[in-house]
């Protein structure tokens, strides 16, 4: 018998297919080994760069002490200006990915003069404006974003300059200005387009001719073409000019006192925008509880109506709505009813308040928010709006617990700060043992903030037992509610609100303004409920010959009473409202600004 054996060896490599050199700028499409192999016949001249991109790909996939094996092997090879900024540009990518910021932008500190691929220019500051926007410093990460724009292709400049433009916009024209430097025409032009966007209170045409200057001051900057297309097209539009406006109030019944404030209001921003006796607008005031809207709209028809303001309720606006007005309708609520070229929506709404809250809250790092509400129609949508905006802001989850009446307020903090289980697992313990035990309830750790919703009172007593509830190992949270919880009349809640943010419309705020110490003057017992009302009024009626080309440009901004405005593009007013804390018996407003780093480096 013959036998044969045969030998069998593993699989062999299949032979290395040379590519070119791929930027250094770019994430890495291979592992590091294919780079390395790349590395192992490339021309002499290349190695450094491939075994760089081997070290990129490292660090890419988490294998931080091979890359750094791979970076440290390069070092002596760093021999001309080129390869030390392609090893910093991969060593500081490292440091990034490992949240080291400071030493990263330490790396990243290239000198102006270095003779560099554009490629290498475009890593360098894409990777700055990466790193400071990660440290929440705008106007460091915009500046590296304004040079990096020269090395972008045409298609990429659009979505950079849009980059540029959001992180530039929250900052106050004050500010932007601030920091304008001799020289530097690129980024000046930039920060000043901004600051004349950031104005408040400036019609289209205004703006245009702001801009008229600007252009002649930075001629074929590439921020003109970002902002043009809107302003063209608020100038398209025709401005409100009515002759006649039907003002739709609850003027009796129930709801008087709100319709009467609303008017008040009204009534002033009308006599303030005079500058002689007489106008070209006539207000008409129509009392919508004495009739039915059925009945009230075709009286507008016959007095010649041409512009609707109100209604008040809900109830109200949906039946003039269903009757489909040919009048411009700029109601004092909201009811969703869809985009309408000529439907305005204005309301004062607490579900805005808490999405503003849960905006804030998020703006300044907050984690695992606790909220508590009433469980109540009002509560539960607060609670829900609040919900809903921070998941769009952050994936840490709100714990939400609802109260249902005074009585049940210490029952809920317990609950939503977990003392309650800390004192079921104690009495556990001393049932399993049989004998007293001294142990101190503990309150939960996990949650470093709680938005709480609730009127004065239940504001008050909430605080008051999350102050007691707390225990002596734990931070008591952060404590955010919105301007239910503040009655300024309440003299007793000097100290018991202390350390509260809270967030209001400016014109509660205000003392010495001329509109105040009027108001103050006609109406000394007016609540805090109606002056909300009287400065809904009051905008209403200022907005009505802006309301057109404010839809129509997103930038164009005014200063209320009861925020900063402005109409997005389902003619729904968004109110800005002013962010205080509670300190010794008064509402302090807070200066909130985005560049907290001043004093870095700035780009």
């Amino acid at each position: 018998m013959l036998l044969l054996a045969a030998c069998s060896s593993g699989p062999t490599k299949p032979p290395i297919v040379a590519i070119d050199l791929p930027s250094i700028a770019v994430a890495p499409e291979h592992n590091a080994e294919f780079y390395l192999d790349q590395a192992s016949i490339a021309p002499v001249e290349q190695t450094f760069e491939w075994e760089l991109l081997a070290a990129k790909a490292y660090y890419q996939q988490g294998m931080f002490q091979a890359g750094d094996a791979v970076t440290t092997s390069l070092n002596k090879q760093a021999n001309t200006v080129q390869r030390g900024a392609g090893l910093r540009l991969v060593s500081a990518y490292a440091l990034e990915l490992q949240g080291q910021y400071t030493p990263a932008l330490a790396l990243l500190d290239f000198d102006p003069a270095w003779q560099l691929p554009d490629d290498y220019w475009y890593a360098y500051f894409q990777a700055r404006g990466n790193i400071y926007q990660k440290q929440n410093n705008p106007l460091a990460a915009s500046g590296a974003f304004i040079e990096l724009d020269r090395y972008l292709s045409e298609e990429a400049r659009e979505a950079n300059h849009q980059t540029i433009w959001q992180l530039l916009k929250p900052l106050t024209a004050f500010t932007l200005r601030s920091f304008q430097q001799p020289g530097n025409e690129l980024r000046n032009g930039w920060l000043e387009i901004v600051a004349i966007s950031n104005e408040p209170k400036q019609s289209p045409e205004k703006l245009v001719a702001k801009l008229q200057t600007w252009k002649t001051e930075y001629p074929a900057h590439p921020a003109l073409d970002y902002v043009a297309g809107d302003l063209a097209k608020a100038l398209s539009i025709t401005p409100y000019t009515p002759q006649k406006v039907a003002v739709l109030l609850p003027l009796s019944g129930k709801y008087q006192n709100n319709g009467l404030a609303v008017k008040d209001g009204l009534v002033s921003a009308f006599l303030d925008s005079q500058t002689e006796f007489s106008s070209d607008t006539e207000l008409v005031f129509y009392d919508t509880q004495s009739q039915a809207m059925e009945t009230l709209y075709p009286q507008l028809e016959q007095d010649q109506i041409d512009f609707i303001v109100g209604p008040l309720l809900k109830s109200q606006l949906r039946s003039l709505l269903n009757l489909a007005p040919t009048q411009p309708v700029f109601a004092l609520n909201d009811v969703q009813a869809g985009e309408q070229e000529q439907q305005f929506f204005f309301p004062l709404s607490p579900e805005d308040e808490a999405k503003q809250a849960a905006q804030f809250m998020a703006q300044r790092e907050e984690q695992n928010p606790l909220l508590l509400a009433p469980q109540s129609s009002l509560g539960k949508r607060m609670a829900e709006s609040f919900t809903e905006e921070w998941q769009t802001l952050s994936s840490s989850p709100v714990d939400v617990i609802y109260y249902a009446n005074r009585n049940d307020l210490q029952r809920a903090v317990r609950k939503l700060l977990h003392t309650d289980m800390s004192q079921q697992r104690i009495s556990q313990f001393k049932q399993i043992l049989g004998q007293d035990l001294e142990a101190e309830v503990r309150s939960r750790s996990d949650a470093n903030s709680l938005y709480l919703v609730g009127n004065n009172t239940e504001t008050k007593l909430i605080k008051a037992f999350i102050d007691v509830t707390v225990s002596p190992f734990a931070v008591s949270p952060r404590l955010y509610a919105s301007s239910r919880s503040y009655d300024k009349n309440d003299e007793t809640s000097e100290n018991e609100l202390d350390g509260i943010y809270i967030s209001e419309m400016p014109w509660i705020l205000e003392q010495q303004s001329v509109n105040a110490i009027r108001h103050q003057q006609l109406w000394p017992s007016s609540s805090d409920s109606q002056k909300r009302l009287y400065a809904l009024g009051y905008d209403a009626y200022s907005l009505i010959s802006q309301l057109a080309q404010m839809r129509g440009y997103s930038d164009y901004q005014l200063n209320g009473l009861t925020g900063k405005l402005s109409v997005n593009q389902q003619g729904l007013v968004i109110r800005q409202l002013t962010w205080t804390q509670y300190k010794d018996g008064q509402l302090v407003p807070l200066e909130i600004q985005a560049n907290t780093l001043q004093d870095q480096d700035i780009e």
